[in-house]
């Protein structure tokens, strides 16, 4: 009896993360494949304890309990369901142990299964998505709203005297809700990964990789040494925007041509499945009869897989890296599934067809997903060129007034008494105080870009060097305003 108790403490403790709808797809779909070729329960439980995703803790679990505690696998998936944290997960383990008390054939389940985890997870992807629309508005108007308040604060300056530590706490809390809101997209946004590390990835992104370690120092050595020799803010702008414009152009090439191998991928395992099983040939094999042409983002990554196969390298090892040169999660993920279910004598058609059904559907959510995020990343850039432009044109008013009213001042001290009572209170700005809105505006701006251009990062996802391509449009055009406003608001006060 102490025995049992003893043994029973540890699986009392079992502790399961939650499973989002894209760990459970990506599961069923593991172990569908995996099941198609055959392989009997024991083996198929094992497996999937090793796969990526958070649902292969709950079958490690399953296993420890047969193993140890000698339970049968229906009566383990129904123990382990019953502690599951997550609904699907719960939901999933319960009708699996209804499948294996009923004899019913695990490939045929599973491969159903499979396909209503990929309902559910196209649904729970669709309702993500229009929560992200509702918060990009949302923080539209933050930006909005917070540029307004400043603007109206500034310009309140010119008719009575406003404390300085007040427009500075103002400038803190605006960048505050700004970063809350991009934070509501982050939380609110789909969550996958959708490159691998840079190290293993393709050579696009290791190259905008290369250039952002080579121009990041530079980019903030030379700033420093610009702002300290008093060169103007506009200058200093379009500078650094010129530095980071290689950056974004390499990584939003690299970003591109991942998202188009992920668009070819599910075509390729269906031709490459249907051809290894029509012909009666292995995968190495099938690689040289397909029409490559049909894959032109594709090629030149399969026929590297096709030449090392060819060299006889170890086929796991030559499907592996394949997956990862590509750069993108989603093909070195399914891959991996693709080629382990025919090595265990799966059939490659079958198996390309389950692996192409994942691939396909994971590949048009996230088409859903650039256009939601390509309209948010338009209305952003616009929105901050605009906000930055009209924040630059306040502050060539204040300025201006500010010393225009200091020309115009009798210097006299009787006259200066007399007029004490007149006196506006943007005249009272001394220099250092002008300059300390100079420097909160620049402050602002430089807020506004960075806060917006995490944003658009967050709501698209993909590579994250993307951010220093909308980094260098709104500080460019930024620095476009600081050069042109401040010249036009002068001439048009004197004229």
């Amino acid at each position: 009896m102490n025995s049992s108790k003893s043994s029973a403490k540890p699986a009392s403790k079992i502790s399961f993360k939650p499973v989002s709808p894209f760990d459970m797809f990506y599961q069923l779909t593991y172990m569908s494949a995996m099941a198609a070729s055959g392989i009997p329960r024991t083996k198929l439980f094992e497996i999937s304890a090793q796969s990526t995703s958070t649902a292969a803790s709950y079958f490690a679990a399953i296993n420890t309990l047969v193993q140890e505690f000698r339970l049968e696998y229906a009566d383990a998936c129904r123990r382990v369901g019953v502690q599951a944290k997550s609904e699907n997960m719960k939901v999933f383990l319960l009708r699996f142990s209804d499948a294996l008390r009923s004899g019913e054939p695990l490939a045929d389940f599973l491969a159903r299964e499979a396909e209503v985890q990929a309902e559910d997870y196209e649904n729970r992807y669709e309702r993500d998505l229009e929560a992200l629309k509702q918060w990009t508005n949302a923080f539209s108007s933050i930006i909005i709203s917070v540029a307004l308040i400043l603007i109206i604060q500034i310009v309140s300056s010119m008719i009575y005297s406003s404390s300085l530590e007040m427009i500075g706490g103002l400038v803190l809390t605006g960048v505050t809700l700004m970063g809350f809101g991009a934070w509501i997209i982050y939380r609110s946004a789909p969550k996958e990964t959708m490159t691998i590390a840079v190290r293993y990835g393709s050579k696009e992104q290791q190259k905008a990789m290369r250039l952002s370690r080579l121009l990041a120092p530079i980019i903030m050595a030379s700033a420093a040494v610009m702002f300290m020799i008093g060169i103007p803010y506009g200058w200093i702008f379009i500078w650094i925007a010129v530095l980071l414009i290689p950056i974004g152009l390499a990584a939003m090439r690299s970003d591109t041509a991942i998202r188009k191998k992920d668009d070819e991928f599910s075509t390729f395992l269906r031709s490459s499945g249907s051809m290894a099983t029509s012909s009666g040939t292995t995968l190495r094999e099938s690689l040289t009869k397909i029409e490559l042409s049909s894959f032109p983002n594709l090629e030149p990554d399969i026929n590297r897989l096709s030449k090392r196969l060819q060299a006889l390298v170890t086929p796991e090892i030559c499907w592996h890296r394949f997956g990862r040169e590509t750069g993108s999660k989603l093909i070195s993920e399914v891959v991996d599934i693709f080629y382990g279910a025919i090595k265990m004598g799966g059939d490659p058609e079958r198996v390309g067809y389950l692996c192409s059904l994942f691939a396909a559907k994971t590949s048009q959510l996230r088409a859903k997903r650039r256009l939601v995020a390509g309209t948010f990343a338009g209305l952003t850039t616009v929105m901050q060129t605009v906000v930055a432009g009209l924040m630059v044109f306040v502050l060539s008013i204040v300025t201006n007034f500010a010393i225009m009213v200091t020309e115009l001042m009798p210097e006299n001290d009787a006259t200066l008494e007399s007029q004490a009572a007149l006196s506006m209170g943007v005249a009272e700005f001394t220099p250092e105080q002008l300059q300390f809105l100079t420097m909160m505006t620049v402050v602002m701006v430089i807020m506004l870009a960075i806060i917006g251009s995490v944003a658009i990062i967050f709501s698209a996802g993909g590579y994250r060097l993307k951010i220093a391509m909308y980094l260098a449009m709104t500080i460019f055009i930024s620095g476009v305003s600081f050069l042109i406003v401040p010249p036009m608001v002068t001439s048009m006060l004197q004229g």
